[in-house]
């Protein structure tokens, strides 16, 4: 029987961070934004048995066992992941890349481990650094809504902040999963060979700003716009890097080209895209079922979402 249960949401990432300054920290180059989902999220349990660690869909995950063992060891030196088990599940299920479980599965188990081993109600923004350590984007999908990871010089001053939520800008997301082989921690490590990466940076940093203005401001049709122009720059890095790395598909551009065709007949969508080939479509109330039935007609699963909440225990 389960002694503590958790859920989190995968999020949209509206300014995506790209590669890392320091990896034992996971610290990025500079900061990043994404609002959260409600369509997508990772349930994760704690129970006693005898076979500890992360369990993801019912088999133990070695990645996720030493990630894991980063948050836990920040919090309690003389505790190990074995001397626990925890089970993950990703709702819905799938292959895609680039929908932020990651992010989600990162919270859940973070938020698990406080639960465990303090006992208390978290602060967010502070816990935020020790989700930091599983995945930097973590550490915005525990805080929830609209958040912000500010990339500062330390673990101390690198944390995430939630500045917004449902009520500031109602934005609907249609999200199109897609499957991939390419790892998320191999484009991290490409980016930062493209020669355009410092110039990422210094845009990355000031479009934060201009992205956090238009949530305030509810402007749909602005962050729709940062939002593409953030995918477009952050894609072109992984391809002029050594490897000249590709990671949108032919799927990924058929959905684009849909978009700016829906765009053209009036209809409020703007994709956004990860690190991965599956595109998520912001639109607004209005719009959504059409994007979504457009999107259905081209062949593909999607799912509508709102904006989501903050991780928590059940």
């Amino acid at each position: 029987m389960a002694k503590f249960r958790a859920e989190a949401y995968t999020m949209q990432a509206l300014v995506k961070y790209h590669g890392l300054k320091d990896w034992q920290l996971r610290l990025p180059y500079h900061d990043s934004i994404s609002v959260n989902t409600t369509c997508m999220k990772t349930e994760a349990s704690i129970t006693d048995t005898e076979r500890g660690g992360v369990f993801i869909e019912g088999r133990q995950n070695d990645s996720a066992n030493a990630r894991l063992q980063g948050v836990v060891s920040s919090m309690d030196h003389s505790k190990r992941v074995v001397d626990f088990r925890i089970d993950s599940r990703n709702v819905p299920t799938g292959k895609a890349k680039g929908i932020g479980y990651s992010s989600s599965a990162g919270a859940a188990l973070t938020l698990l481990a406080h639960k465990l081993l303090a006992g208390t109600t978290p602060d967010l923004p502070r816990l935020s650094r020790k989700a930091r350590l599983f995945a930097a984007s973590a550490s915005r999908s525990l805080v929830g809504g609209f958040s912000r990871l500010y990339a500062g010089k330390d673990d101390e001053s690198t944390y995430a902040e939630r500045f917004a939520d449902a009520k500031a800008m109602d934005l609907r997301m249609v999200v199109v999963p897609l499957p991939s082989r390419v790892r998320t921690e191999d484009a991290h490590r490409e980016v930062v060979t493209s020669p355009f990466f410092q110039a990422r940076v210094e845009s990355a940093q000031r479009r934060c700003d201009e992205m956090e203005k238009a949530i305030r401001g509810n402007d749909l049709d602005a962050l729709g716009k940062l939002a593409e122009r953030d995918t477009l720059e952050l894609h072109s890095l992984t391809m002029t890097g050594d490897s000249g790395l590709v990671i949108m598909t032919e799927d990924s551009i058929r959905i684009i080209r849909k978009v700016r065709d829906m765009r053209g007949d009036g209809i409020r969508a703007y994709y956004s895209m990860q690190t991965g080939p599956s595109v998520f479509i912001n639109t607004d109330e209005k719009h959504q079922d059409k994007v979504l039935r457009a999107i259905e007609k081209l062949g593909y699963r999607a799912y509508l979402s709102g904006v989501g909440g903050e991780a928590r225990i059940l």
